[in-house]
């Protein structure tokens, strides 16, 4: 019985020993492994400072020693884009705002600078004034304001102005009917935005040599009334002529009858009738 308790009592004491060995194995492996998180935590630290001193003081590397992950900003370059001016005329009746032929052509040509809405406008200068009988045509052009609109003020010399119907911003015409003719007007452009109108300046104020100012000062014509006094000019001068020819006529027959009588002498009726009584 003495040998089996004893190979019983071997065999239990090899199996403890092996399992505090597992146990202490196990034990060693878990308590390394931060140590060893740790030394590589610690190269990558110091691999990755000494990339970033060698960016910071070597010039000129190659571009595998560049560590781009350490870049916080990067530079666009782009092409320069060639800037002109707009095909926009100011004085161009009903032409598109220059906003839209910038939207047109992309974003490539510039517009001229004006004031905002909230800013009077500047008063719009008056470009020529063609003229009529009974009528005559205002043209302008824009001024260096945002416009919403125009009105055009006209009144005989010395009178009071009469207001014509609100324009919209693409107006740079405006033609005004039923005018005497041979008349003095004095017409004005006037813009219109949210902050106000425009100031009416007469032409009289403006110093000589300025740029056109919003007003001017015209005189229709009388084409009819030349034409009227023309004519009867010429009916006259007709009148007179058939009267002279009628006159001429008349004097010149009655000097061809005193002739003839010149030539044939005065007839002795008193003879002839003596005759008469004697037969």
């Amino acid at each position: 019985m003495a040998p089996p308790l004893l190979l019983l009592l071997l065999l239990s004491l090899v199996f403890t020993a092996g399992s505090v060995q597992d146990g202490v194995n196990s034990s060693s492996s878990t308590t390394a492994a931060p140590y060893s998180d740790i030394n590589q935590t610690s190269v990558t630290k110091q691999k990755h400072q000494s990339t970033r001193d060698r960016i910071e003081f070597i010039m000129g590397g190659s571009e595998e020693e560049y560590d781009y992950e350490d870049e916080s900003t990067s530079v666009a370059y782009t092409s320069p884009v060639a800037r002109v001016s707009c095909h926009y005329d100011r004085c161009e009746h009903l032409a598109h705002p220059c906003e839209e032929i910038q939207r047109r052509a992309g974003g490539h040509c510039l517009c001229p600078g004006i004031d905002g809405p909230n800013v009077k406008p500047d008063s719009p200068p008056i470009k020529e004034v063609l003229l009529g009988e009974t009528q005559m045509t205002i043209n302008w052009c824009s001024p260096s304001s945002t416009v919403r609109g125009y009105r055009v003020l006209y009144g005989k010399s010395g009178g009071l102005f009469e207001e014509g119907p609100q324009l919209n911003a693409t107006f740079r015409s405006y033609t005004i009917d039923r005018l005497h003719p041979g008349s003095s007007y004095t017409v004005c452009v006037v813009a219109i935005n949210e902050a106000g109108e425009s100031r009416v300046e007469e032409e009289e104020d403006r110093p000589v040599g300025s740029v056109p100012g919003p007003c001017r000062t015209v005189h229709t014509s009388m084409q009819t009334l030349y034409i009227g006094i023309g004519i009867g000019l010429a009916a006259v001068a007709g009148l007179l002529i058939i009267v002279g020819y009628f006159v001429w006529a008349s004097k010149k027959n009655k000097t061809k009858r005193e002739a003839k009588v010149d030539e044939r002498g005065i007839s002795n009726y008193t003879y002839k009738a003596g005759s008469v009584d004697q037969l």
